[in-house]
């Protein structure tokens, strides 16, 4: 083991090196997964997953050219009589030791790469602090205008599909979409229901209110905010506060997931949205 400290210090320092290099190569692909809502922690495992692909491919790889070696040398009476123990723990161990060499030199350009992920001095998105017991939230997400309807819609399906007390997560009742003309002639969207949160012996109930509204700004004239209004109803608030963390994060999932979709499934959203809206008597 004295013998190979020099050689694994020499592939720790490479391996740390082509590391670093493929994050400062991908920082404008780092900044795509930040805008798509990607977490900084996410990054980071995105660039560990890379070095755990590497270490067992790499160990895989090395493991067979050594065994084709040392039978191509056996073969060719290279070894003037030596035998060679594939089966040996000391192949088994090298091999670990390789692999843990690539994974602990990824770690900090994992952390290089998630600080690159964060836009602002934040690294973690703070909640704003309730007033009584109204909670409003302006979400880190934007839509398009003719994405708008179809978020509304997907939503709203998504929301539908908790309107069972059997639900994990949370359990809705009263689900309505709205659509209305703003006197500016621009549409606005909101979702509206009640929703009990788990675990439900806290007795957490709420109101809440996705609304879908265009920008101010007149430069992003077909960009719309999404905007999250909760009130509560029952339950204690230092248990509503820690139980809406959790609801926050499968909504931000969701938008997520939207964004995954090809343009003729959003078209598809679309096309009830405008259907719906039309027997709301909201013209479009």
């Amino acid at each position: 083991m004295g013998n190979l400290f020099i050689p694994i210090l020499i592939a720790a320092l490479i391996v740390l090196n082509t590391m670093l290099g493929a994050v400062y190569e991908r920082v404008r692909e780092i900044g795509i997964y930040s805008a798509v809502g990607l977490a900084p922690v996410h990054v980071a495992f995105l660039f560990i997953a890379e070095a755990c692909v590497y270490a067992i491919i790499g160990g895989i790889l090395g493991y067979l050219l050594g065994q084709a070696t040392a039978w191509a040398l056996v073969k060719w009476g290279l070894l003037a009589g030596l035998t060679l123990n594939y089966s040996s723990m000391s192949t088994v161990t090298s091999t670990i030791i390789v692999m843990l060499v690539v994974l602990g030199s990824t770690i900090y350009p994992a952390v290089k790469a998630s600080r690159m992920a964060v836009p602002d001095i934040e690294r973690k998105w703070r909640l704003p602090e309730p007033e009584g017991d109204e909670w409003h939230f302006d979400l880190p997400f934007t839509v398009l205008y003719e994405e708008a309807l179809g978020l509304n819609i997907f939503m709203r399906d998504y929301f539908d599909a908790h309107a069972d007390e059997s639900a994990s997560d949370f359990y809705t009742d009263q689900v309505k979409f709205n659509r209305k003309k703003l006197p500016t002639g621009e549409d606005e969207y909101s979702t509206e229901m009640m929703v009990w949160l788990a675990p439900y012996d806290l007795g957490v109930s709420q109101r809440i209110a996705l609304s879908t509204v265009p920008t101010e700004e007149k430069a992003e004239k077909d960009l719309y905010k999404i905007y999250l209004h909760v009130y509560r109803e029952s339950g204690e608030i230092a248990s509503w506060k820690r139980v809406n963390r959790r609801f926050l994060n499968l909504l931000r999932k969701q938008f997520l997931l939207w964004r995954t979709f090809n343009v003729a499934i959003r078209n598809e959203f679309h096309e009830r949205g405008r259907r719906e809206s039309e027997k709301l008597g909201v013209e479009v």
